[in-house]
């Protein structure tokens, strides 16, 4: 709260000038609208800067793979029954989202299919309130708390195998217990460059303080309680427990999706870990990917120099092995990582010589992932 305090002050008295540009629900996504991104999951050379007016962001060298949603109507939605205040809905990885479009928010009501909120499970989760993701008008210097919470009951039936084995005697019931408190603040403004256009924005820094606990409950009948479980579950530990968000998103009229979404550490608010931005039809990239939902590796660029960046995803938890192929068939490059969630993995090429390998992911038991081709190229 402190640094937020802080930041309004920074703000205020430095740059009291009003915004130049007024973002309206003209950005907001609606029913027929493709929303295409792309991911940059090892960005180099972003800088995020301090708050004020009229700033330049170059982001011009970011390379990502990309992926698009379509926004539906609720008409054929698995879960459209369970949210009858929604009016949009979007098909992901994992499920669907449900939104709520008026004139004045932008609003998730809730997902259906648990691996939206770090679950591999066939569930309905409701948010309280519903998250509002977008407001209009938006202008340099609002502030906003959004707090939010949810909490899903299910049975055992639900739960993976493995998860059970470690319980000495099996509960009942489970509850995923969802707290969150975020603090939005549009703390500038001005142009942002990305790969094929540049655009007015306004930023909006976004701090979210989230406590993801698991519990079952124990006792009969009146005599009953929910008991927090969370510590004791130490495979889950990537997305159980305390976690702190902080994001910068850049909105323009002149799009549907964020232009950029800059994820920071949380501790120094400063150092970029990815960014997810606007990708454009007519730019040219040598990444050329749709998130269809399978487990698979990207590799970018390819060909590629000096450095290639591998994007893992869909990857359910677990070590896997990455190895890189000489035409021989010999291994000239191998790393074992452990994944929990999609993730970026940065390789220096530097030492190999130019010409064709392959490059294979394969989970810890020998299971392929898959098998690629990639090129190295030299100056």
């Amino acid at each position: 709260m402190k640094k937020n305090l802080l930041l309004i002050i920074t703000i205020f008295i430095v740059h009291f000038a009003q915004a130049q540009i007024v973002v309206t629900n003209v950005n907001f996504p609606a029913i027929g609208d493709t929303l295409k991104t792309a991911t940059d999951g090892a960005p180099e050379g972003i800088v995020i800067g301090a708050p004020g007016s009229d700033l330049v962001w170059d982001f011009s060298a970011l390379n990502g793979p990309t992926g698009q949603i379509i926004i539906q109507d609720t008409t054929g939605g698995s879960e459209s029954d369970q949210f009858p205040n929604a009016n949009a809905r979007a098909v992901l990885n994992a499920g669907e989202a449900y939104y709520s479009i008026t004139e004045d928010s932008y609003s998730l009501l809730g997902v259906a299919g648990g691996g939206n909120i770090g679950l591999d499970l066939d569930i309905v989760a409701r948010y309280s309130p519903p998250i509002i993701e977008r407001r209009s008008p938006m202008e340099f210097f609002d502030i906003n708390n959004v707090d939010y919470a949810l909490n899903v009951d299910f049975g055992l039936d639900d739960l993976p195998t493995e998860l059970l084995d470690s319980f000495p005697l099996l509960p009942d019931s489970f509850r995923l217990s969802l707290v969150s408190e975020r603090f939005d603040v549009v703390d500038g403004w001005g142009t942002l460059t990305i790969p094929g256009g540049t655009y007015e924005v306004l930023r909006e820094k976004r701090r979210e303080e989230r406590e993801t606990r698991l519990e079952v409950k124990i006792g009969i009948g009146p005599f009953s309680i929910w008991q927090d479980i969370t510590q004791l579950i130490p495979a889950f530990d990537e997305f159980l427990g305390l976690d702190t968000i902080v994001t910068y998103n850049f909105y323009s009229n002149d799009a549907k999706e964020e232009i950029a979404i800059v994820t920071v550490d949380p501790i120094d608010e400063v150092t970029v870990t990815s960014v997810t931005y606007k990708s454009l039809d007519d730019v040219t990239t040598n990444v050329e990917y749709v998130n269809r939902g399978n487990a698979d590796i990207i590799a970018y660029p390819n060909p590629a120099i000096d450095v290639v960046k591998f994007d893992f995803v869909n990857l359910d938890a677990g070590l896997y092995d990455l190895k890189i192929y000489n035409i021989l068939g010999s291994v000239v490059y191998e790393d074992r990582e452990y994944i929990s969630s999609d993730r970026t993995l940065k390789v220096d090429l530097s030492f190999l010589r130019k010409g064709t390998y392959l490059y294979n992911l394969s989970d810890q038991k020998g299971n392929s992932i898959a098998t690629k081709r990639l090129i190295v190229l030299r100056p």
